[in-house]
């Protein structure tokens, strides 16, 4: 083989690994307010590995810094708040003591954080949820904050080499909700009740036209059976707006985990045509008016919860965590005495 096969083959190489690592990752996050205002958030964790995913306990005035090398914003933490960590350098989804939740998914193609002008304060990708938790009571106030603000994000690459190309979704205790895209460099902001669904690739404005084709949303096709984003979306959201009204909380809390069940990728051959399909790794449910956080492994048959209502989040109380992703086979139901304490958690930067 000459030298320009071999640098061809090379490319091409590279341009599979690159399209592959961008489209390899899919999640689902459902919001549902019941008839009586009772709010639950369920998601997907859909990896193409175990992602070493941790509780973590922050009590409120938490020093921060901004994960990055240049300019980094500083902040207190106002509010204490439990995280599910990723690979132990980031917050992906975590809710505080007001009720106010956040969830990273990937968005692939389309997201761009934009150029980084170190004239400009920022945080590190890795900080996103948690500075929204760490700030924020409502969705209200974390959307009238973003706007106002010019806080720039700089993103990393993980150490399974994926890109962060992801997208953020907002909930609170009301039942609000906001999703946030950065395309081209800008904020784009989807806020109401009315945004429940939340799954990956193409942009939300995308998912909601295509949301319109099927019946009982405006069209006429029948309930899509793929594992895509888009048919995820139209599920998820055609079963959450069915749910029956449930009897208490622990029947919600069930209504919600067989819709998240419903839009979840099963184990399986992986299919070269598909490289944006992977398996769902562990679901969530937050209980935003009780103030229960569930975690179920896809990889075990339990499922688990934190009383985080009953959690001390006051100022100077102990950082903890729970390895719940690798002890998941030891434990069972209420883990909230599991939780142990723990050396401050650094967030991952970009080291380029």
């Amino acid at each position: 083989m000459n030298n320009k096969m071999v640098s061809f083959s090379k490319g091409l190489l590279l341009i599979v690994f690159l399209f592959i690592s961008i489209k390899a990752i899919t999640c689902t996050r459902v919001l549902w307010v019941t008839a009586n205002g009772h709010v639950y958030v369920g998601r997907t964790q859909d990896w193409t590995e175990k992602a070493n995913s941790a509780f973590r306990i922050y009590p409120k005035g938490i020093k921060r810094k901004g994960a990055v090398k240049e300019n980094p914003l500083t902040w207190t933490s106002k509010y204490g708040s439990i995280a599910l960590s990723i690979y132990n350098i980031g917050t992906h989804e975590g809710v505080n003591e007001k009720g106010l939740s956040a969830h990273v998914l990937y968005l692939a193609g389309e997201t761009d954080f934009g150029k980084r002008n170190s004239k400009i304060p920022a945080i590190g990708i890795s900080q996103w949820a948690q500075y929204f938790i760490d700030n924020f009571a409502t969705v209200d106030e974390a959307i009238e904050a973003q706007k106002k603000s010019n806080i720039q994000i700089e993103p990393l690459i993980l150490p399974n080499g994926f890109p962060t190309l992801v997208h953020i979704s907002l909930e609170d205790k009301s039942g609000n909700s906001a999703i946030i895209e950065y395309i081209a460099g800008k904020a784009i902001i989807h806020k109401g009740k009315e945004y429940t669904v939340m799954t990956n690739e193409p942009t939300y404005d995308k998912q909601l036209e295509n949301l319109k084709q099927y019946r009982t949303f405006g069209g006429n096709k029948a309930l899509p059976g793929e594992r895509n984003p888009l048919d995820r979306f139209v599920r998820a959201t055609y079963y959450s707006e069915n749910l029956p009204q449930p009897t208490n909380s622990s029947e919600g809390v069930a209504s919600i985990f067989s819709v998240i069940r419903n839009v979840s990728v099963p184990f399986g051959k992986p299919d070269p045509l598909k490289p944006n399909v992977s398996s769902t790794i562990f679901r969530t449910v937050i209980d935003l008016t009780a103030g229960r956080y569930y975690f179920e492994s896809t990889y075990a048959p339990n499922v688990v919860w934190i009383d985080y209502s009953q959690l001390d989040f006051s100022k100077g109380a102990s950082e903890k965590e729970l390895q719940v992703e690798k002890l998941i086979f030891t434990l069972n139901g209420n883990i909230s005495n599991k939780l142990i304490k723990a050396t401050p958690f650094e967030f991952g930067m970009n080291k380029n």
